[in-house]
Parts: C-alpha cells; structure tokens; sequence
C-alpha cells in the first residue's frame, strides 16, 4: 500500500497540507469568515476559487522542485530557490513557527476550557504531549496519525452536509438569491492563501515519495483541491446566518448549535482539537527534516528518536513560554510583514526562477546546490 500510486501521490500529500493548514485556517470559523463569506455569497465563491487557485499552483511548483533536485527539506530547497539568499526564509520561518505554535497550544488549550471546562494549561499540555510523541515516533507515525485525523474530519464535514441540505437548503439559496455580490474576493482569498501557503516549504517530507513531473502536478492540483473544501462547506453552511454571522466571535460554534447537534458539536471540537495540535506537528516535522539533514552532513547518521522529541518538545515549551508572556500578542502586530516577507522569500521567487526551474526541466551549469548543510543535490529528468 505505502507505495501505491494513492497512497503517495494522493493521500499523503493532501492529507499532511490539509492537516496542518487546518488549525490557522479552519478551527474556529473565524478565518473562512474573515477571508471568504465576508465577502458574500459569491463574493465568497470567488475567494475560494482564488484560494484553490494559488495553493495548487504553489504546492505543484514546489513539489515538482523538490522532487527534482530532492530537496526535501525547506533549507535544501530554497539553496536552489534563493541559492544564497536561502536563510532569507530561515529567519522569517523561525519567527512565523514560533507565533504558529504559540497559536496552536493557546487556541488548543482554549478551545477545550471554553467546551468542556478543562483548565487551559491541561489542554495546552496534551497537545504538548501530542506533538512530542508523534515527532518522537518519526515521521511515517506524522502521516499516519493526519490521514487519520483528516478522515475524522471528512466524516463530520459529510454529516454537516447532510443535516445542511436536510433541513436548511432553502436559507442557504435564499442568500444567495437575494443578497448582492460584493467585490474583493480575489484579494481576501490572495490574502488567505499567502498567509497559509508560506509554511508549504516546511511540509516538503510529504512528496518524498514523487517520481515523475505528472505526480507532482497531480499531488499539488488534488492537495489543493482537499484542502478547500473545508471552506467551501463552511462558507454554504454560514449562508444559514448571513449576514449576522459575520460578527460571530466563534462561527463554527454557531453553526454546530444552529445547523447539527450538540453530539456533532462535541466531536467537532474534539477533532478540531486534534487538528490544531497536528499543524504544530506537521510544522516540527519540517523543522526535524532540516536539522536530520544538518546532522547526516555533519556525522553521517540523521538525529535519534531522542532527538526528535527532544526538539519538539523545545519548541512548544518555549512557545508555551512566549505565549504566557504576552509575547505573541505582540508579535502577531507584526503578521502583515509576515504576509509580505513570503511574498518576497517565496512566493515570487517561485512564480519567477522556481517556474523557470520546472519548465526548463534539467540542470544549468549553476543548477545543482551544495552546502555544509545539505547533500549535493542533483536534478532528476522529468518524466
């Protein structure tokens, strides 16, 4: 199975991306409706279809620059994206890691005293735990546990459907029969996309598996694909409450006591619970990869299991830290640099020399990286 054509081009790829992107984008609603319903009923649509639109062309590009000069890991990668400018992204990754992971185990933590009463600091730890134990066990552990975490989600995103259509379908065209089209969807969706695409570099352990040009397309349009449809089931389903459920502070919520159950609330909250602590999961893993391929450089052996849950462990003790201080309230002031820091270290970089790279499709003189940090790095034919 782990080599099927499925398994690797389809179902790992789309089910890490969407498991990690989940947390900053879906857990509480609030994001689809800041960036996409805000936007109105197809306004909305239009945000989306932008959103699908830059993640696939993202996520196609890079994996298909990964896969050829195997550079799994995002330093790799950007030595042949930037070449010497690659620890340009280093520095705005390690910032932007450490404000996600403090979001992670605050939201997490949050979202588990505000449901069921349990003290912030019990949920902050079991994601703490969560997150050192699947990086411990390594990354085929990682995968496992997001594919299983996302076919929990699909499960109750299926049943949110099915109660939508079944008692709520005629609020939901009533909406978009009445209310006017609002423009601005394209940049509220570039926006969202952007914001979430820059931590791809991160996740590039997932296409490992990749061995043609067409796999890598493939894996990049579907995971692309996967990942919206958490927002486009949302954004329908908030068509119930609009236009006043753009002033809901947890929408999400909203929507699972007025269109589901309280059952399906609870599970929700659990799953989405889950999927918070998986995007510090999928994030650690992008920075395990990088410090494996520091040390297989430097002594011949990657790090241990040790290792790696000594490094996980680390990063969100110090993200706990820092979030506790009131820290990230002041960094995330600094979340519109972010925004433009990826544009400027990864976005057109990609859309300029990185598409340049792929349609060339084999090696200049210049093309083939090396570095104390890195093995050589050699292209490989497209197929």
């Amino acid at each position: 199975m782990n080599d099927s054509y499925f398994y690797r081009v389809l179902l790992v790829p789309a089910a890490v991306f969407l498991s990690v992107v989940f947390g900053a984008s879906y857990g509480s609603g609030r994001e689809v409706v800041q960036f996409v319903s805000i936007n109105g009923p197809t306004g909305g649509l239009v945000s989306v279809l932008t959103v699908a639109t830059v993640y696939a062309l993202l996520l196609a590009i890079s994996f298909e620059i990964a896969r050829m000069f195997k550079a799994f890991e995002y330093v790799g990668f950007f030595k042949v994206l930037l070449r010497r400018g690659w620890f340009l992204y280093e520095i705005v990754i390690l910032i932007g890691m450490i404000i996600a992971l403090s979001i992670t185990t605050t939201v997490g933590g949050t979202v588990l005293e505000d449901h069921f009463g349990i003290a912030v600091w019990i949920g902050s730890l079991l994601i703490f735990g969560f997150v050192v134990v699947l990086n411990y066990y390594g990354q085929k552990i990682v995968e496992k546990s997001m594919m299983l975490s996302v076919a929990a989600l699909f499960v109750v995103l299926a049943i949110l459907v099915a109660q939508l259509v079944s008692g709520h379908v005629d609020r939901v065209v009533e909406a978009f029969s009445t209310q006017e089209h609002i423009t601005g969807g394209v940049m509220t969706g570039l926006k969202y996309a952007v914001s979430n695409g820059g931590y791809l570099p991160l996740l590039l352990f997932c296409v490992i598996g990749l061995q043609s040009r067409r796999e890598a397309f493939t894996a990049g349009i579907f995971a692309a694909s996967i990942a919206v449809i958490p927002a486009i089931v949302f954004h329908f389903s908030f068509m119930v409450g609009y236009p006043s459920i753009i002033d809901e502070r947890l929408p999400a919520y909203w929507l699972f006591q007025n269109v589901s159950t309280p059952f399906m609330l609870n599970v929700y909250v659990v799953v989405m619970f889950v999927l918070v602590a998986q995007t510090g999961v999928g994030l650690l893993q992008g920075l395990i990869q990088r410090l494996d391929s520091w040390q297989r450089n430097r002594s011949g052996q990657p790090m241990t299991k040790l290792g790696h849950g000594g490094v996980a462990a680390f990063m969100i003790a110090t993200s706990l830290a820092l979030g506790s201080m009131g820290i990230v309230a002041l960094i995330l002031r600094g979340y519109t640099i972010m925004f433009y820091s990826f544009i400027v270290v990864y976005i057109v970089p990609l859309m300029t020399y990185g598409i340049y790279l792929v349609v060339r499709g084999k090696p200049t003189s210049d093309s083939t990286i090396t570095g104390p940090n890195i093995p050589e790095t050699r292209p490989l034919a497209s197929q």
